[in-house]
C-alpha cells in the first residue's frame, strides 16, 4: 500500500510560486514607478520633436504656395497661348439671320445676303482664297429680337445643308453654352 508522504511538496511549491507570481508583477509595475523627472525630459523631447515636425510641415507647405502660384501662371500663360494658336488657325464668318424674314445675310461691310446653296457654296469659296490655309468656321447668330419666329426648323435645316462640310455654330440668344 502507497501511503502520503509527512510533508507534502505541494505546501512547499504553492506559496513559492504566489512568490515568483508577485514578484513578476512588480517587475511588470517598475516603469510605471521611475522617477517624474524621466518622465518631464520625455515630454519635453516629445514637445520638441513636434516643433521640429511643425517646422517641416512649414517648409513644405512655402514651395507649395509658390508652386501654386506658378502653376496658375502657367495655365495662364497656356490659355493665351491656346487663343493665339486658335487665332491663327481659324476663320471665323459671323452670319446673321434676319428678324423679320429669317434669311441669312452677313456684313461686309454693307449687307450681303445669302439667298441660296450657290451664295453660300460661292461665299465659302471666296473665304477659302481669302484665308488660306485657316480653318472655316461660320457662326450663325439667332435674331436678337426675343419674338421673332425666325429661322423656322425648315430654314434651319436648309442653313445645314448649305454649310455642309465646313465647321458651323449657332449663337441662340438665352441658350446655355454647348448647346445648338
Amino acid at each position: 500500500m502507497i501511503q502520503l508522504p509527512q510533508r507534502s511538496v505541494t505546501r512547499f511549491f504553492i506559496p513559492l510560486i504566489d512568490v515568483l507570481t508577485l514578484l513578476f508583477c512588480i517587475f511588470l509595475l517598475l516603469p510605471l514607478a521611475a522617477e517624474p523627472e524621466d518622465a518631464a525630459a520625455d515630454v519635453a523631447a516629445l514637445q520638441e520633436r513636434l516643433r521640429q515636425k511643425e517646422n517641416e510641415v512649414e517648409q513644405l507647405r512655402e514651395p507649395g504656395r509658390d508652386l501654386s502660384r506658378q502653376l496658375r501662371d502657367d495655365i495662364e500663360k497656356l490659355r493665351q497661348e491656346k487663343g493665339q494658336v486658335l487665332q491663327k488657325r481659324l476663320a471665323v464668318r459671323v452670319l446673321e439671320i434676319d428678324d423679320d424674314s429669317g434669311k441669312l445675310y452677313y456684313r461686309d461691310p454693307e449687307r450681303i445676303l445669302i439667298a441660296d446653296e450657290a451664295a453660300a457654296h460661292a461665299l465659302i469659296s471666296s473665304d477659302r482664297r481669302k484665308w488660306g490655309q485657316k480653318e472655316l468656321y461660320y457662326l450663325i447668330l439667332y435674331p436678337r429680337k426675343r419674338g421673332s419666329p425666325y429661322p423656322t426648323v425648315a430654314q434651319r435645316e436648309q442653313y445645314d445643308r448649305w454649310f455642309e462640310g465646313v465647321a458651323l455654330g449657332y449663337d441662340v440668344p438665352g441658350a446655355t453654352h454647348g448647346g445648338p
